[in-house]
């Protein structure tokens, strides 16, 4: 038991938590093998020493980056442009851009019905669908009809396109300008998109660098250790507030809290690189660091503003799923527990190596809608968001630690682990 318990409502400091969020914001994207990168994990650093954590290592891996600085399609005469984002590792334009006639062709469907000469040289407007096997295809073949650029309405979103992420594909993007924009801005230039000529710009630059992942130790009185996670990295354009600063912050705010307390169990706090990039550092975290006395894995992830709910999205045993829906279900704030192995990010790699975990996210207003975003900042958050989830998680942390053993069974379900390992297949498969 802890030499002193926890109190929910002053432990947590949520206004130093979101001060936090507001430094690693400020260094702007934190693109994986960036500079941006290392001036990030050396503030994570300084606050892991500053709580007194031990053992703070940095692990790092080679790795190219793509850097994405702006993004535009509309007509060469009109200054007001409409906003996107370049596809990954797209090439870009000459500094004016590039003008050509345009194409409106629709979905995926029709690429097999095209003619390919009235495609080259153009600038193609489509549907981005990018769930399917087939539409990957599809856009593999409209690359091959050489367009002159490639733009892709994103119908999902109204402001926030997401960037387009495919392995398959980045061969094409890196020698045809692609860019991703909301569907509903090009409302103003739609009548134009069926031959007028367009201006499409696209600037962003790749480069060699390294991947940085770093972790601290608190040791208790067991060798059983809880990993508390989360990731810094962004893609290119967000300061990534809610995807991932939040999650950061917290972690950062709890490692100060338990190295004020005599813990019964031991803890490593690790801030990922490449999650984005496919959990790229947890995955070499998992192959470098020995994890035979980490018995639980807690990652925080995607935390937007509320209203709207707590999550513990948890991969484990039925006794553990039991045990964390009685917490939640206690929780001041509304909160629920679901089984899940293919919620989050960095968490499925350690269910995939057979350790139980539990992804802590929110359902709120800006969940889901902004990231990958340039508009994922600090603005959407605010302290009583990134205090109510703090609290939650020490909830969780607290019932560990006042227990005289972890109160469930730690075995996580075969079907668990498959699913993990399943879904992070998926997801490497367009990265």
């Amino acid at each position: 038991m802890m030499g002193a318990k926890i109190s929910l409502e002053d432990a947590f400091n949520q206004k130093e938590a979101y001060r936090t969020l507001l430094k690693l914001c400020k260094i702007g994207p934190r693109v994986s093998g960036t500079d941006a990168e290392t001036r990030t994990v050396l503030l994570i650093e300084d606050y892991m020493r500053n709580a007194g954590l031990s053992s703070i290592h940095i692990l790092g891996q080679e790795h190219q980056y793509y850097d994405a600085k702006k993004a535009t399609i509309g007509l060469p005469t009109d200054s007001d442009l409409v906003d996107g984002v370049p596809c990954w590792m797209s090439v870009s334009t000459p500094s004016g851009g590039i003008k050509s006639e345009s194409l409106y062709v629709g979905s995926y469907e029709m690429v097999e019905n095209l003619n390919p000469k009235k495609v080259w040289n153009k600038i193609i407007l489509a549907i981005l669908d990018d769930s399917v096997k087939e539409a990957i295809t599809a856009w593999g073949k409209l690359y091959g009809m050489n367009p002159a650029g490639v733009v892709f309405l994103d119908l999902s979103r109204d402001t926030a396109p997401r960037t387009f992420v495919n392995k398959t594909l980045t061969p094409f993007f890196s020698r045809t300008p692609s860019i991703v924009v909301a569907a509903k801005s090009v409302r103003s230039i739609h009548t134009q998109m069926f031959g007028t000529t367009l201006k499409l710009v696209v600037e962003g630059s790749t480069g060699s660098g390294v991947v940085q992942s770093i972790h601290g130790k608190l040791n208790g009185k067991k060798i059983d250790t809880v990993l508390i996670c989360a990731h810094h990295d962004t893609y290119s354009l967000s300061s990534g507030a809610t995807d991932n600063a939040a999650g950061v912050a917290i972690m950062l705010e709890i490692a100060r809290i338990l190295a004020q307390q005599d813990t019964n169990l031991s803890y490593q706090f690790v801030s990922f690189g490449g999650e984005e990039l496919g959990m790229k550092g947890s995955w070499a975290y998992v192959s470098e660091v020995d994890l035979k006395d980490v018995k639980l894995c807690i990652n925080l992830d995607s935390i937007g503003e509320l209203p709207g709910m707590l999550l513990a999205l948890a991969a484990g045993s039925d006794e553990m799923i039991g045990w964390l829906s009685n917490i939640a279900s206690k929780n001041e704030y509304p909160a629920r527990c679901r089984r899940t192995a293919i919620s989050g990010g960095d968490n499925k790699v350690f269910a995939a190596n057979g350790i139980s975990t539990i992804h802590l996210a929110s359902h709120g207003t800006t969940t889901g809608k902004v990231s990958h975003s340039s508009i994922d900042d600090a603005s959407l958050l605010t302290p009583f968001t990134i205090g109510e989830m703090g609290k939650f998680a020490i909830s969780i942390i607290e019932g560990l630690e006042n227990s005289k053993a972890i109160p469930f069974n730690l075995e996580i379900p075969a079907d668990l682990v498959r699913a993990a390992k399943q879904k992070i297949i998926d997801t490497r498969r367009t990265l």
